[in-house]
């Protein structure tokens, strides 16, 4: 039963992906998420699922929209099982915000001990910010901005990423994976050759499993807790 949901995940990601191609867009990262809900009594078959796609893209989000259309009527799994269960999509888009767009966000997850004003005065104003967006609300963001790192990294254009946080209800859906993978893709665009971090020590193994490296040993940071650097070479 699982391996029915991977291939529907599969094949809708694949398709989507296909489709906005088409469309002449493109894709800095992409995931697909299948929640779904089996009958209790035997056989237990699937009753209702949410394909939840998760597209980094600057491309409109009426034309992502389109093509999560256009893939529930193309993609084999999705039309195949849509005949015998309730199948929702779910679009979070990833894209370039402003950062007054990210505060509440940033306020309730990272700076709990800090006001919506405060955050605004330590913005960096050269930064460049990313959000998911959700129905209209902010569940993801993380920003990007050219700084040198303390430590030896030989990089010529270092890029310093900051601010990575999900709202509690979407984390462990792979998201901030999503939401990294659009700012390595803008760094990588604008010609910078390492991204680097403070992260917080309990974040470390997400980092790692995207390349990152220490750079560091551990520090403390007022009011948030331990912190490694990590960096990430283009």
């Amino acid at each position: 039963m699982e391996l029915m949901l991977a291939s529907l995940v599969g094949c809708a990601g694949s398709t989507v992906d296909s489709v906005l191609a088409k469309m002449r867009f493109e894709v800095a990262a992409l995931n697909v998420v299948a929640d779904a809900e089996r009958s209790d009594r035997v056989p237990r078959v699937y009753t209702d699922a949410v394909l939840e796609f998760h597209i980094a893209s600057e491309a409109p989000e009426e034309r992502l929209a389109r093509a999560v259309a256009v893939t529930e009527r193309t993609c084999s799994a999705s039309v195949m099982l849509a005949q015998v269960l309730t199948l929702t999509p779910r679009l979070v888009h990833i894209r370039q915000v402003e950062a007054r767009d990210t505060r509440e966000l940033r306020r309730r997850v990272l700076r709990p001990h800090q006001s919506v004003d405060e955050l605004a005065a330590e913005e960096d104003s050269a930064a460049t910010w990313f959000a998911a967006v959700l129905d209209g609300d902010v569940v993801g963001t993380v920003s990007l901005s050219p700084e040198d790192s303390p430590d030896e990294l030989k990089a010529d254009v270092p890029y310093r990423l900051r601010s990575m946080a999900i709202s509690e209800p979407m984390r462990g859906r792979g998201l901030g994976a999503v939401l990294l993978g659009a700012a390595v893709a803008h760094v990588r665009a604008v010609g910078g050759d390492a991204v680097w971090c403070s992260a917080r020590a309990a974040a470390a193994a997400f980092y790692r499993a995207a390349g990152f490296v220490e750079s560091s040993g551990e520090y403390e940071v007022a009011h948030i807790g331990p912190h490694v650097r990590m960096a990430l070479r283009l």
